[in-house]
């Protein structure tokens, strides 16, 4: 038998009810509230999770994809933006926080919006929306 913490336990009884708040409050529970993929999609905490102040409530979490979830977790700047945006996805907004960190990265690798279906964001060479090139 595998020991849990407290907070764990908490986060299991608490993650039932706050999905069935999403749904009430019609909110797409398979797409990330930021950019608005539906793969790989988490409960992004404020304060997080792993922390003893954690809250499991509607106005604490958001939902994220893997990629937009790795970036706010390691970007307290940005995860108070992303906080006090209004909730629902808008396209705008996704250019708006994620592009503001200056990188490296070749154009394809950086968010910018797809020229196939022109209406997604992509960080990758193809579109992970239409399967096309995305620059």
């Amino acid at each position: 038998m595998i020991k849990i913490g407290r907070k764990t336990k908490e986060w299991r009884k608490a993650k039932p009810k706050l999905i069935k708040i999403y749904i009430e409050k019609e909110i797409e529970i398979t797409q990330c509230e930021n950019c608005g993929s539906k793969y790989l999609v988490f409960f992004h905490h404020r304060p997080k999770r792993s922390s003893q102040e954690a809250i499991h409530d509607f106005e604490h979490t958001r939902l994220l994809c893997q990629k937009c979830h790795g970036f706010f977790e390691y970007n307290d700047g940005a995860d108070e933006k992303l906080f006090k945006k209004p909730r629902g996805y808008k396209l705008e907004n996704k250019i708006e926080i994620m592009a503001k960190k200056n990188t490296k990265k070749a154009d394809w690798q950086t968010l910018h919006i797809c020229k196939s279906c022109k209406k997604k964001i992509a960080g990758f060479l193809l579109c992970p929306f239409c399967g096309k090139m995305s620059i």
